[in-house]
């Protein structure tokens, strides 16, 4: 069963690949007549010919949008419909997930396969979970037919449905903007080639969660992209080192706040820190006020009391931005980069 699951796996990844392999040689291809065109003296004939064949062929992103929802702690759901079932669902979409999550009672159907004594190792914002594995044979999830995804399953913790992972979107890039309640799905970056976008660099870490880097007063801080978790929070040795201690216990919160993580909703206290003219990269977010936490940082960046924020729902789903899963980069339009006072609004629905 579990040599199965691997291979399963192995393939769906093998399948992914091959089509970005495939967009990227069409690239190389196009930028091949070019060259080839400029370098020979031939300008008429043949070299006037692929100067327009590259002119005129540029390259196509196939697009598709979804609508979305929000769960009451303002983060995104999308629309999912397992094979045979006769209405869809809203599933929590986390960047900061691999796996997809099915709760365990509602994995009784003819698309779901169960291995028994198979596992997964799941990791979101939340942590590090070992899992019962599944595998969904054909789902409709963001608009998109997936075949022969692995899941795992989980038993019901007060939180609905289920959770899609970033590797069903992997080779995409999903488009956001506040204000409405679309998703748009592109296979490549062309709608967005134009001078109010810019890109910031990622890398995925071992669980190819999207990981962006940035140096905020003398720091060098890893921040962990996830719509998953409703604020966005730093780990509290990240805050002593910005911020004096007793300032940080100064801000205490009083009582007890909740933050959700993936499906787990926590009630905890928490510090609220305010972070004047935060950047990451050439992104500027203004004044931010951010949670001090105490969550796991070696699963994220690999080691033990990194300088980790996560940048939560909170401020994600306030910007226009594309979460772009070819390559682990964020792409933001310019005039979508505001200033967030406090984490507490909700984006419209």
């Amino acid at each position: 069963m579990k040599l199965s699951l691997q291979f399963i796996f192995i393939q769906s990844v093998c399948l992914q690949n091959a089509r970005i392999q495939t967009a990227r040689i069409q690239t190389i291809c196009r930028q091949a007549c070019v060259c080839f065109a400029l370098v020979t003296r031939r300008v008429k004939g043949w070299g006037l010919l692929l100067l327009i064949i590259a002119a005129t062929a540029p390259a196509r992103a196939e697009t598709s949008s979804v609508t979305v929802k929000f769960d009451d702690y303002g983060r995104m759901m999308i629309p999912v419909k397992l094979q045979g079932a006769s209405q869809e669902q809203y599933y929590l979409f986390d960047t900061a997930a691999r796996r997809n999550l099915i709760l365990k009672e509602n994995s009784h159907g003819p698309a779901i396969k169960l291995y028994k004594k198979g596992t997964l190792r799941h990791f979101s914002s939340e942590g590090l979970l070992r899992l019962p594995a599944a595998t969904i044979e054909q789902w409709q999830v963001g608009g998109r037919t997936v075949k022969q995804s692995i899941a795992g399953l989980y038993i019901d913790s007060g939180y609905p449905s289920g959770m899609v992972g970033n590797t069903v979107f992997r080779g995409r890039i999903l488009h956001w903007k506040p204000g409405g309640n679309r998703l748009n799905v592109y296979t490549n970056s062309a709608p967005l080639a134009h001078a109010s976008w810019h890109n910031i660099g990622g890398r995925p870490n071992r669980h190819f969660s999207m990981l962006l880097t940035t140096n905020y007063r003398g720091q060098d801080i890893t921040v962990l992209v996830s719509t998953g978790t409703s604020k966005t929070l730093l780990n509290v040795d990240l805050a002593d080192k910005i911020f004096p201690r007793d300032k940080v216990e100064a801000s205490k919160i009083p009582g007890f706040q909740t933050v959700a993580f993936g499906l787990s909703s926590p009630r905890r206290r928490y510090s609220k820190v305010k972070l004047p003219n935060f950047k990451i990269g050439w992104w500027d977010l203004g004044d931010i006020e951010v949670l001090s936490a105490h969550f796991d940082t070696k699963e994220i960046t690999g080691l033990m009391n990194a300088p980790v924020m996560i940048l939560g729902s909170d401020i994600l789903m306030q910007n226009e931005i594309a979460f772009d899963f070819r390559d682990y980069q964020l792409w933001v339009k310019d005039e979508g980069a505001r200033t967030i006072s406090d984490g507490t609004t909700p984006p419209t629905q």
